[in-house]
């Protein structure tokens, strides 16, 4: 059902769609119809058909996974936040930026720029002053031509959760040397 609202970046557009709430008798027919239990599965069974696998999510890594069943030999798998915001291509993004302002001179401009979070009138007229007069070198630098990379940097962000569930479950190109290019 479409909701009658669209949005938009000036890049790319999302439309918002509603689905029809399910009845609550419904779900709780399928509820009571499942009833598989822990004692229903053996040790064996499990082995042979599942794979299972343990996460655990930490600071340093976006997850951590024990896959399998044996104590001795069983294989971890982790996507470190550096590898994450290597997937979504924010360092390569961040690094080019980076130089892009060297070369402007905006690097300079936004380190001189004075704080603007001051209860201090004479501060705050410090920080408006030094925005205005730098106001037309910023536009310039952060025009139009930004919306491209920020297209990718989203598109990146949407892609890398699906590429770290790759890497979880069939083990990607980390764990695998014939998927390596």
């Amino acid at each position: 059902l479409f909701g009658n609202i669209a949005k938009s970046d000036g890049f790319c557009i999302d439309f918002i769609f509603y689905r029809r709430a399910a009845d609550e008798n419904e779900d709780e027919v399928l509820i009571r119809n499942h009833d598989l239990g822990v004692n229903d599965f053996s040790m064996e069974e499990v082995a042979q058909l599942y794979r299972p696998s343990f996460l655990d999510p930490g600071r340093k890594t976006v997850y951590t996974a024990a896959m399998g069943l044996d104590q001795n030999q069983h294989e971890i798998r982790r996507c470190t936040t550096k590898e994450y915001y290597h997937l979504t291509g924010s360092t390569v993004y961040a690094k080019k930026l980076q130089q892009e302002k060297d070369a402007a001179g905006i690097t300079a401009i936004e380190s001189a720029t004075p704080t603007s979070k001051t209860a201090r009138n004479i501060s705050f007229l410090r920080f408006a002053d030094h925005l205005l007069s730098n106001m037309d070198r910023s536009f310039a630098f952060y025009g139009f031509r930004t919306a491209k990379h920020r297209f990718n940097l989203y598109q990146g962000k949407q892609r890398a959760p699906e590429m770290m569930v790759n890497m979880l479950l069939n083990g990607g190109a980390k764990y695998n040397r014939k998927n390596r290019f």
